[in-house]
């Protein structure tokens, strides 16, 4: 394909005239592992003639709320328009390009229905997304995150640990997963290591290595950090059964919440904003459960993940099981898995 047949396919893309399956296969046929890898060699950086319209978004995404496109095939158009306008400056304002990379984002995390199997809330956040879209002024979706881990009826979560995060770094950047593990390959996406979790959701885009302060300074010195000197750590949220054997990095994944030490907390410089309320919900579904132990505490960081503080020197698998309970609670969780074990835990049935 020339140029002009390249980005002709972009603006058939956009205007939805062309599916992103179709999209893909025309990148395949061309040597290119995804639609958004041929745009980023064939086309140049500035493309000021092709435009992404917020109400074209709005309207893709009114399409999705109302049944007439599927949740998968707006995840897929919402994935690889957020990789070209990351890599690409189209024909829109500065700020209008900002605000639909954060909605492309949380659009394509929302609709992973592998693991937001309950697509009421999922509906719910899109309804929020456009009407946000359809404001004169700026409004921040992260706010809208933590809605999606409501009333799901059923998690596979896996702590994230520094091993994990240092096998992510050394894959070779935009390399799709290799199955090689037994695994089902996970769908075409333009993230090199967590392709659901994408990297622009809002105010500085969902930091994913924020529960991993004292790892990450651990890692820069000579002796690695004992266990039981982790103080946070993030607990996330998979796209299938987890199976012994397999890390994070071998699945599609959201960050469902962090646990974190409260000497933590009151060293951080940005703390986060407490969750109204988060402990009165607990009390209410389990009034018996111990809430004395590691007094814990609830609140929101920058981007919108929950962050539950526990009272304690370290964070253990002792704190991670903990503090996963609450989640599962608080949120009317069905069920709940916790690296492969069925947590037993009280929740509340689904609406």
């Amino acid at each position: 394909m020339n140029r002009t047949e390249v980005r002709h396919a972009l603006e058939r893309l956009i205007a939805g005239e062309l599916s992103p399956q179709q999209a893909v296969a025309l990148a395949k046929a061309a040597g290119y592992a995804t639609f958004a890898d041929m745009c980023d060699q064939e086309l140049p950086e500035r493309l000021p003639r092709v435009r992404l319209e917020r109400t074209l978004v709005q309207s893709r995404i009114a399409q999705a709320v109302n049944g007439h496109l599927a949740l998968s095939d707006l995840r897929a158009w919402a994935e690889e328009l957020a990789t070209v306008l990351e890599r690409h400056e189209l024909g829109v304002s500065l700020a209008d390009r900002r605000r639909l990379s954060e909605a492309l984002a949380l659009v394509a995390v929302a609709t992973d229905v592998r693991i937001f199997k309950n697509t009421q809330p999922v509906v719910g956040v899109l309804r929020a997304v456009a009407r946000s879209l359809g404001r004169r002024r700026h409004s921040n979706l992260s706010s809208l995150y933590g809605q999606l881990f409501y009333h799901q009826p059923e998690f596979h979560l896996l702590t994230r640990r520094m091993e994990d995060q240092l096998a992510e770094d050394e894959r070779p950047p935009q390399q799709p997963p290799q199955g090689e593990s037994g695994l089902p390959e996970a769908p075409q996406s333009y993230l090199p290591s967590t392709p659901s979790f994408l990297g622009d959701l809002g105010l500085e885009d969902l930091d994913l290595d924020s529960g991993l302060r004292d790892w990450n300074a651990a890692a820069s010195s000579v002796e690695p950090a004992a266990p039981e000197q982790v103080r946070c750590a993030d607990v996330v949220a998979l796209n299938q059964p987890y199976e012994v054997g397999t890390q994070v990095h071998d699945y599609e994944w959201v960050v469902a919440f962090s646990v974190a030490t409260r000497s933590l907390v009151l060293e951080d410089t940005v703390p986060g904003v407490p969750e109204e309320g988060f402990l009165r919900q607990a009390r209410e579904v389990a009034p018996n459960f111990d809430f004395d132990t590691y007094r814990p505490e609830a609140r929101r960081d920058q981007d919108g993940v929950l962050e539950i503080v526990v009272d304690a020197p370290a964070v253990t698998r002792k704190e991670l099981v903990y503090a996963a309970k609450l989640f599962a609670m608080v949120h009317r969780v069905g069920r709940v898995n916790f690296e492969g074990q069925r947590l037993r835990c009280l929740t509340s049935p689904l609406p």
